[in-house]
């Protein structure tokens, strides 16, 4: 009895291990994220009309100062408008994935007393905020797409890559996720770091500049980048931009090292997380 007492202080050791612990796992992600959505749009008056609104108006204010005052252009692309459809192709990947970071980063900090009184695997909270930033990602792709073949760029074949690399995306968002909150939990400092290194990788990653502006030196830093990845090869894919000579396999690599990584990580600082609590 004493040993079934301490694992249930284990959110590590929780039934997701067992037979039909997925099958769990998957009932407690769907209740989290449904509490997840009422939670963030409870008691607004657009309700889930942000979802909307957000990304629009961020892709409203970056078009107008670096579009229209700064008048940036992304050489090569054919199109009417082509620096709208740059910048839409890499916020619809940095603000799903911000979204993610944002609010996985302190999820199991937020809940550390809940954790301690109701054993659950701990790392439905960190799925739970990547799930939550879907809608925004959903919304993100689908204006791109819609976007692109208003200006007459696509539909192109290349475009049966785009669910693969959403799922590129979300594992790479979860592993990076897994990897954030547990780190904050144990050290509360990382969430401060989190938010400095947020603001200074948006103007690391080629979203509001096309990578052509950058002397071609400097290219292949890009490929430290894990988004900066991501998004030169959905821009080639969807906007038949060049990419980079490596960046294919450089996101690939990012993937598998972030994605089994950081489900490693968190699977082996488990112990240390029930513990704490």
């Amino acid at each position: 009895m004493n040993v079934k007492r301490h694992d249930q202080r284990q959110p590590g050791v929780s039934p997701a291990a067992s037979a039909g612990g997925a099958q769990r796992a998957w009932v407690l992600w769907r209740y989290w994220l449904l509490r997840e959505f009422k939670t963030r749009y409870a008691g607004s008056v657009l309700g889930l009309a942000w979802a909307f609104v957000q990304p629009l108006a961020s892709l409203a204010i970056f078009y107008v100062l670096f579009g229209l005052i700064l008048a940036v252009r992304v050489p090569g692309l054919a199109a009417t408008n082509g620096y709208l459809l740059h910048l839409l192709a890499g916020l619809a990947i940095w603000l799903p994935f911000t979204d993610a970071i944002g609010r996985g980063v302190g999820s199991l900090a937020a809940y550390e007393d809940f954790l301690r009184k109701q054993p659950m695997p701990a790392e439905i909270l960190p799925a739970v905020s990547v799930g939550g930033s879907l809608l925004v990602l959903g919304i993100g792709y689908g204006l791109l797409l819609v976007l692109s073949i208003g200006q007459g760029v696509g539909p192109y074949v290349s475009w049966v890559w785009l669910p693969l690399l959403v799922l590129a995306q979300i594992v790479l968002t979860f592993g990076l996720t897994l990897v954030l909150s547990m780190a904050h939990f144990l050290w509360r400092d990382v969430g401060s770091v989190v938010g400095f290194a947020l603001q200074l990788g948006f103007y690391l990653t080629p979203i509001v500049y096309p990578l052509a502006q950058v002397p071609e030196r400097f290219h292949s830093w890009f490929l430290l980048n894990p988004v900066a990845c991501l998004v030169l090869v959905v821009q080639s894919v969807v906007l038949h931009m060049p990419v980079p000579l490596g960046t294919t396999w450089a996101l690939v690599a990012w993937v598998v090292l972030l994605g089994g990584g950081g489900w490693w990580f968190f699977r082996s600082m488990k112990p240390v997380l029930g513990e704490a609590l």
